[in-house]
């Protein structure tokens, strides 16, 4: 066992992190073999735009629930691919707006195939462990939403009479 799994609930985030990296990597290897200039992390901004035209790049990253330098970094990454266009706001000149180019058209276009089979192959993996993961991770952050690990790490230290500056002093007397 390693001991990313053997922490269980302490490393949740890293095994889902790497659980994701290991999933995008793939993905990506299949883009690369087919000679198509994208990458499984664009995808999301593309769809979205695809269903929803011209949005700002808060607007994406707040439908997406990304963080905003992500979809910066995205975006960025996108228009150097020129898979999207970027356009001044005629109201805010500081806020930039952004849709899909002809290119980031015809990418989807091309992409359609692979992702119906992704969608399948995805499908059968999940069958395969015999769980219903994505309902999982639908409750997973449901609880969340109405209330965070940091709300619920807080409630526990503060009701045993721990707080977050206790725990770094003591910390820092220990190191």
């Amino acid at each position: 066992m390693d001991l990313i799994t053997e922490l269980a609930e302490l490393a949740i985030a890293t095994r889902l992190k790497r659980l994701s990296d290991r999933l995008a990597n793939d993905v990506n290897k299949i883009y690369k073999e087919l000679n198509l200039n994208f990458e499984s992390k664009w995808y999301l901004v593309l769809e979205l735009l695809n269903r929803r035209s011209m949005l700002s790049i808060v607007d994406v990253a707040e439908e997406l629930k990304l963080t905003h330098p992500a979809i910066v970094q995205y975006v960025d990454q996108m228009l150097n691919a020129k898979l999207i266009i970027a356009h001044k706001d005629s109201t805010d000149g500081r806020k930039r707006l952004v849709s899909l180019a002809p290119d980031g058209k015809k990418l989807l276009d091309d992409l359609a195939p692979i992702l119906s089979i992704l969608r399948e192959e995805v499908s059968g993996w999940l069958n395969e462990a015999d769980c219903n993961l994505l309902s999982t991770l639908g409750q997973l952050e449901k609880t969340l939403e109405d209330r965070s690990l940091y709300q619920r790490l807080k409630g526990q230290l503060q009701y045993s009479g721990k707080n977050s500056a206790n725990v770094l002093s003591t910390q820092e007397r220990e190191a």
